[in-house]
């Protein structure tokens, strides 16, 4: 660094002149610190996978979600292809546990679909005209499943439900076929197709 003071520069913009002073110490010095520390930062918390100052960095970070989705995963009930052979169950006791679920607040079945499943936001579960399928396993699948892009979470709300409460739920909206609700969803012939 120079020692000179207030050395007037040459040049001349809209009738200002300036003068070519060092910048003060101390902001060169956090200058320097800032970009030492933000190359300490980025090798620390980006390319190490243990970062000297004891929390994650975004490898390990990144790797810890990475096995948290697999084994959320492994443990997600595999749900039943269309070939697979699922009987509704019938029993009363049974019924009243499916719909026990379908009204419950954690799982929020009946926000979309009614209580008396005439359909609101979801499509009416109670007439014949399905759109992803009518039978037990299919509807175990679209349960568990769910469609996202139409707005239902897997399992509804997104809170996992064991295979036999993903049974009992389905169990209990086959069990309202034919109920014909008071004012039901209109049906859209473009999507909902008669089950077979």
């Amino acid at each position: 660094m120079s020692d000179k003071k207030d050395e007037l520069l040459n040049h001349e913009y809209d009738g200002i002149r300036e003068f070519d002073n060092a910048l003060p110490r101390w902001w060169l010095y956090g200058f320097y610190f800032t970009i030492v520390f933000g190359i300490v930062y980025a090798i620390n918390y980006h390319g190490l996978s243990k970062p000297m100052w004891g929390q994650p960095g975004m490898v390990a970070e990144y790797t810890a979600e990475v096995e948290a989705a697999n084994r959320l995963a492994a443990n997600r009930p595999k749900a039943a292809g269309p070939s697979a052979t699922l009987v509704a169950l019938t029993d009363p006791a049974s019924l009243q546990k499916g719909q026990a679920i379908f009204e419950s607040n954690d799982n929020l079945c009946h926000s979309c679909h009614r209580k008396d499943l005439g359909g609101l936001v979801g499509p009416n579960l109670t007439d014949n005209l399905w759109i992803h399928g009518c039978t037990p396993a299919e509807m175990v699948k679209n349960v568990a499943t769910g469609f996202p892009p139409l707005g239902m979470l897997p399992y509804g709300s997104g809170k996992t439900l064991s295979d036999e409460q993903l049974l009992l739920v389905v169990s209990y909206v086959l069990s309202k076929q034919g109920t014909n609700p008071e004012n039901p969803r209109a049906v859209n012939p473009e999507r909902e197709k008669p089950c077979s």
